[in-house]
């Protein structure tokens, strides 16, 4: 891999078998997903909450329930991509290492003399190992380990487990931090500064993989650079149809995001419409594929007690942008219009409030479409799926209960590379 590698110019055509996302429903090819490992171990009662994450995972079980979910995608002719691998590719090159740990280690957040230390002893790390520290974090007695004296004003007074640099657990929801949107991609501009990281690993890996390279990669890659109060994660955008993008206005997803975002996208021809879905910003429905999720042509599943949302659409009309508010009452007029359907199919299973809100909890609405009319889900979401297979929805389950508590499904822990 030459270290002068470039992203793939926005004039590039896509070839056959290219990459791409037209909408959620197409049969799967590629996804691309991160195997949980050592970042799970730093995750204590006292880190979690920093680390956006609501419990204490177990790593073994964690790994073993992510590999049983691989495994289902495999055996459903899914190609799998681990982001671990793409990321130690992209470090093995000596230029491409130079320019993510320039990125990575910054002193504006770490210290400038603790950036020397970490590069003093990140330095002859075989490709493996840095990757591993990129995504786990090290601690100050992992790096005197390495040969490093720590000489930071910041690291005298703390102990030898204290974190130089911060592990990314969230990393095994690749939907978030990008999202392919057509044949362009967007990289997420996180809402929190626990995952801002992640952003930067994908996208060294969308500019210069050679899996990404050429007529097959990317034609635009949209950034996080500069993005200020413009947040975007991608478990608020859903391809509807192909000129249609709906992104939900979430307690991780800004309206300023979703104007930027819809800015660049109706400027480049990329989609026609954008629609934004104004969610409530609770913890519980972080995302909107926290509460619906698209699983045939007609069909979205929904989260029973989710209220009829205020919509936006929003059009470009020559050189200008144009929002149309909808009421709430048009929301499923609005999204059937995104599908392309005369009517909304409305999948929601016959729950209490109490049964509800758990299976929700539970990940219920977050499937991941491998074909129209056939999902995978967590096998705890047990009412969702008996009422989907009753409605003519194939379901394949795997063991999730300690993946899911990461507040995560399978949608959650995907994203798809290229469908149709």
């Amino acid at each position: 891999m030459s270290s002068t590698g470039t992203a793939p110019t926005p004039e590039a055509a896509p070839a056959a078998g290219a990459h791409g996302v037209h909408d959620e429903i197409s049969p799967l090819r590629t996804v691309l997903v991160h195997r949980p490992g050592r970042e799970l171990e730093r995750l204590t009662p006292d880190t979690r909450e920093e680390l956006l994450f609501d419990e204490v995972l177990w790593r073994d079980r964690a790994e073993a329930q992510h590999d049983e979910f691989t495994r289902l995608l495999g055996d459903q002719g899914v190609e799998v991509l681990q982001l671990r691998d793409l990321l130690v590719d992209i470090v093995r090159d000596a230029g491409l290492r130079e320019h993510l740990l320039a990125r990575a280690l910054d002193p504006a957040v770490l210290g400038d003399i603790a950036v020397q230390d970490l590069r003093g002893g990140l330095a002859d790390l075989e490709a493996e190992a840095l990757a591993d520290v990129l995504i786990g974090g090290i601690t100050v007695g992992e790096l005197r380990s390495l040969g490093a004296e720590p000489r930071s004003i910041a690291l005298q007074r703390v102990g030898e487990e204290h974190l130089v640099l911060d592990p990314l657990p969230n990393h095994l929801f690749t939907r978030d931090t990008s999202v392919w949107i057509g044949d362009v991609v967007s990289v997420g501009a996180m809402r929190r500064s626990a995952r801002r990281r992640e952003s930067l690993h994908l996208e060294m890996v969308y500019r210069h993989h050679p899996r990404f390279a050429g007529p097959g990669g990317p034609r635009r890659l949209l950034g996080r650079d500069g993005a200020g109060a413009a947040s975007v994660e991608g478990g608020d955008v859903m391809m509807l149809s192909p000129r249609t993008v709906a992104i939900g206005m979430s307690e991780r997803t800004s309206a300023v995001g979703v104007e930027r975002l819809a800015a660049a996208l109706l400027a480049d021809d990329a989609v026609d419409r954008v629609i934004a879905i104004a969610l409530p910003h609770r913890r519980a429905m972080m995302h909107l594929d926290t509460v619906t999720t698209v699983v045939d042509e007609e069909s979205m599943l929904r989260f029973g007690p989710l209220p009829a949302l205020e919509t936006f659409e929003i059009e470009r009309l020559g050189d200008r942008l144009v929002s149309r508010a909808r009421p709430a009452d048009e929301m499923d007029a609005v999204l059937a219009r995104g599908l392309g359907v005369p009517s909304l199919r409305v999948l929601t299973p016959p729950l209490d409030a109490y049964a509800a809100a758990r299976e929700q909890w539970d990940d219920g609405c977050n499937v991941l479409a491998l074909a129209p009319g056939r999902v995978i889900a967590y096998e705890r979401a047990a009412a969702t799926n008996d009422y989907l297979r009753a409605r003519g929805v194939e379901v394949l389950e795997f063991a999730g209960d300690e993946l899911g508590r990461g507040r995560g499904g399978p949608r959650c822990m995907s994203c798809p590379v290229a469908r149709g």
